[in-house]
């Protein structure tokens, strides 16, 4: 099993088909943000709940100098089968999910950050609407968060996770668990641990991709076929059947 971590891994994107055919015209995976002020409507398979926590989550990007909504950024896991991933399992929808992977050195660009855990654990409540403001631990800073009343939010997970903005923070992350077990049996925290982010401000171009894979044949097949009439054959990876991908 590995259990440590290598800048030339591949980090992984999911999306349901039904998105993929807006996806391949665009050229270009964007941010939730990004396509809501393009309004463009995809299929969402995040959960509710979640997505508006996450609207109350704004991290510091020092490239523009301001906070910048989590929505900004396109979300990337380490870890294959995820509890996310286990939600579209449970649901019978498992075998919709396409992976789009990317090599992990995009972490030594400018502007992608990453988590220890799922970002959305920062503590905040579903009762009010607080939000959180944070600035990623980088070489000169630790990590600082910030509260939009001064009030610390009264969520019910006592951990929450780190931001960091440089990849010699990647020692932090606890691999055994990301890279680990695949079942959960309720335990909040290697849930939390599971879900660590790559966080890509915007978009991200499909020329980045380095691998699109699906659960089965007869999925690879329609993916490859849309790529085809989208003008993309040779330009982005064929599509492959990975099963360890996803839950048997």
């Amino acid at each position: 099993m590995q259990d440590t971590f290598r800048l030339n891994d591949r980090i992984y994107h999911m999306v349901h088909f039904d998105n993929l055919e807006n996806i391949f015209a665009r050229r270009t995976l964007l941010s939730k943000h990004a396509l809501e002020q393009e309004g463009i409507k995809l299929r969402s398979i995040a959960l509710d709940s979640v997505q508006k926590l996450r609207e109350r989550i704004f991290i510091w990007d020092a490239l523009i100098n301001m906070f910048r909504p989590l929505h900004s950024y396109v979300p990337f896991y380490f870890a294959k089968r995820t509890p996310m991933l286990y939600v579209q399992y449970a649901r019978g929808l498992q075998h919709d999910i396409i992976f789009l992977e990317v090599s992990s050195r995009i972490l030594k660009e400018p502007g992608v950050i990453f988590t220890d855990g799922n970002a959305t654990n920062q503590q905040l409540s579903d009762q009010n609407d607080q939000k959180v403001y944070i600035i990623p631990a980088s070489l000169s800073k630790e990590q600082k968060r910030y509260y939009s009343l001064g009030n610390i939010p009264l969520g019910t997970n006592l951990n929450r996770s780190t931001f960091f903005a440089h990849w010699k923070f990647l020692q932090h992350l606890n691999w055994e668990v990301i890279y680990g077990e695949n079942r959960f049996d309720g335990n909040a925290e290697k849930k939390r641990i599971k879900h660590a982010e790559i966080l890509v401000p915007d978009r991200l171009p499909l020329e980045r991709l380095v691998g699109i894979s699906a659960m089965s044949m007869w999925q690879v097949e329609k993916v490859n076929d849309l790529a085809k009439r989208c003008g993309l054959e040779g330009c982005i990876p064929r599509a492959v059947s990975k099963p360890d991908l996803y839950f048997p």
